[in-house]
């Protein structure tokens, strides 16, 4: 699987909201988008003061939903680190477990392992490659990029996992960095992956980041704007590369924070927000706590609507909905739903970004 120049990698934790926004995607967004999908760590009930299921549980679902949200479609797929050194019932690890019930979907999916996996988890995806020929995605954080042994680690660990470069796809990890300003940043990444060597030699290459918030408390209620700096940088950075460079592809973690986890709901009220990607911000509509006051959802998506930023309620499925909302023709449902509302609008306005501002690889 080769990346065009216009397609898009979303890193996606496999929550409601999340696959939800995948699956109801256009098909033409659908063929451009390759999502780096990650099985997220155990929910806890803090009422009872444990997990809310076990690994098993967690876990076991993850192929057939997959299947029946994305289908034969290409993704990555890999597990957070909380949870990937943790048996399944049976004893099996979890990369095995879940990738031999992919197989029975058919599914195109391939492994993704961070530079720093353990030799188990390493092994474990050894043998998924060798079964499935497919090839695997090696993320490299940040800090690991800046280090001088980047290369070297990389090296032995594409041949641990008996591959070649081009069977490898390299996924640079930014996290969420503060990317001014845009230039030094741009500056110091590609004097870093500069000692990577040929970046052609990868199957793919990708450079994944966001700029989102880890909370919106600080956010001011009512109406109100957040800089998208992970596209504006990702801009500059293309504008920076030296000739013969290669082009990474554009990834981001949507409008969620790689490090969210969630919290006690007895002792915080999550306030009622919409998150409304364009081309330069994202357009933030904040009240009160959504549990006690739902119904200002309709005042959120009308101040959208009205606000000359809108794309228009034929623009992607969360648009439609938000179009719905504003019009009170359809709930205000609850907050796992409006995460795939905003979700499947940031991915579509994405896609069109990469088409039409000159800025995609």
């Amino acid at each position: 699987m080769i990346l065009t120049e216009d397609m898009y990698v979303p890193a996606l934790r496999w929550r409601q909201g999340e696959y939800q926004a995948l699956a109801r995607l256009a098909a033409a967004a659908k063929d451009r988008t390759v999502p780096y999908v990650t099985i997220p760590e155990v929910e806890f009930d803090f009422e009872l003061w444990q997990p809310k299921k076990t690994v098993q549980e967690h876990v076991h679902p993850f192929a057939a939903r997959f299947n029946a949200k994305w289908g034969q479609r290409p993704a990555w797929v890999g597990v957070h680190p909380t949870i990937s050194g943790k048996p399944m019932g049976d004893g099996r690890d979890i990369f095995t477990y879940v990738f031999e019930a992919l197989r029975e979907f058919q599914a195109n999916a391939m492994p993704a392992v961070h530079l720093d996996a353990s030799p188990p988890m390493v092994a474990s995806v050894a043998g998924i490659v060798a079964a499935d020929g497919l090839g695997a995605a090696i993320a490299v954080r940040l800090e690991d990029l800046m280090k001088p042994d980047a290369r070297t680690r990389i090296e032995a660990l594409t041949a641990s996992l008996a591959l070649s470069f081009d069977e490898v796809d390299l996924v640079i990890d930014l996290g969420a960095p503060n990317f001014e300003p845009y230039n030094a940043f741009a500056g110091a990444l590609i004097a870093a992956m500069q000692k990577l060597g040929d970046l052609h030699a990868f199957r793919n290459f990708v450079v994944i980041g966001t700029a989102i918030p880890e909370t919106f408390k600080d956010v001011a209620k009512g109406a109100d704007q957040l800089p998208r700096h992970d596209w504006l940088f990702y801009q500059t950075l293309l504008g920076k590369l030296p000739p013969g460079m290669r082009q990474p592809n554009f990834g981001d973690y949507t409008i969620v924070h790689p490090e969210f986890a969630p919290v006690d709901m007895r002792k915080i009220k999550s306030a009622g927000k919409l998150v409304y990607t364009t081309s330069t911000a994202w357009e933030v509509r904040k009240g009160g706590a959504f549990r006690d006051h739902p119904e200002q959802m309709h005042d959120h998506c009308d101040s959208i609507v009205a606000s000359g930023k809108f794309s228009g309620a034929g623009f992607s499925s969360g648009d439609d909905y938000i179009a719905k909302c504003a019009a009170r023709t359809a709930k205000p449902s609850n907050q796992p739903w409006w995460k795939f509302v905003t979700i499947n609008h940031h991915i579509t306005h994405v896609l069109d970004d990469l088409s039409t501002s000159g800025a995609a690889p």
